[in-house]
């Protein structure tokens, strides 16, 4: 059984392994046009942070070529593809296990802090791992717009506890948030701050990593006593109809550098 704490259960692995799919298509070309804008160049040491499938660590090993190498990590690695001979792929838990300090031109790490209660202290480690001059990419969600838009009922108050966290107490929904602040914080130079939202519809990968990660947590709910069954597979029959619109959470990265010395 994969580790409680990040929220995979045995009986959810195909369903995970679907939204990581349909994240890399949604997520992806975004996530490389924020790595390219740090010059990201042949013979740069890059360290991907909970790298799931491992597209975009696939990615950086063909940007950064033979010269480059590629830490790509995560601390669950049933989901990762195969990639190329410059990437290494190591099992790892970035609250606890060592991370090597100064060693890499390039760290990135997309949707994963809102997930520790260490995040904090995680993004000092992130920080430390840079060389002088290195990029630091992060990304992750502001949720409150997104939990409190107009949806029907049943879907409204099952979305509201989903976006909020609400089965998941260690999770901050709102740190993309304060990752401008963080930045600031850690001294970094040259910050840039990018937010989007998109249109999220049934049977596009934009909507279904969502609606996927629905599937999930319904069920949870249920459990808890916060949703009924019926209200949990009405919800899911009203964002799978034909037509459903929603408005995407807000999604915000912050591109720092390190300071040289």
């Amino acid at each position: 059984m994969a580790d409680e704490r990040y929220g995979v259960h045995d009986d959810e692995v195909e369903i995970e392994r679907r939204r990581l799919g349909m994240l890399a298509v949604a997520r992806d070309p975004r996530t490389r046009r924020l790595l390219d804008s740090t010059g990201l160049s042949s013979g740069w040491r890059c360290w991907e942070v909970g790298a799931g499938g491992g597209t975009v660590s696939a990615w950086l090993g063909r940007r950064v070529g033979p010269d480059g190498t590629v830490w790509s990590t995560d601390v669950d690695l049933q989901f990762h593809r195969p990639v190329l001979p410059n990437v290494v792929v190591e099992q790892h838990d970035v609250t606890s296990d060592p991370v090597p300090e100064a060693a890499f031109d390039l760290v990135h790490a997309r949707a994963v802090l809102q997930h520790l209660p260490e995040r904090d202290q995680v993004i000092e480690k992130l920080w430390d791992a840079l060389v002088p001059g290195g990029w630091l990419v992060a990304e992750d969600g502001a949720f409150a717009s997104f939990a409190e838009q107009t949806l029907p009922e049943p879907y409204a108050t099952v979305h509201r506890y989903v976006s909020s966290g609400a089965i998941s107490e260690w999770r901050d929904a709102d740190y993309g948030v304060r990752l401008p602040g963080r930045f600031r914080d850690l001294g970094a130079t040259d910050i840039d701050i990018i937010g989007d939202v998109w249109t999220m519809r049934p049977g596009e990968p934009g909507g279904e990593w969502w609606f996927l990660a629905l599937e999930r947590a319904i069920p949870r709910l249920v459990e808890a006593g916060l949703v009924t069954a019926e209200d949990g597979e009405t919800a899911l029959a009203l964002v799978r109809a034909p037509g459903f619109v929603m408005m995407s959470t807000v999604s915000i990265a912050v591109v720092g550098r390190k300071p040289s010395n």
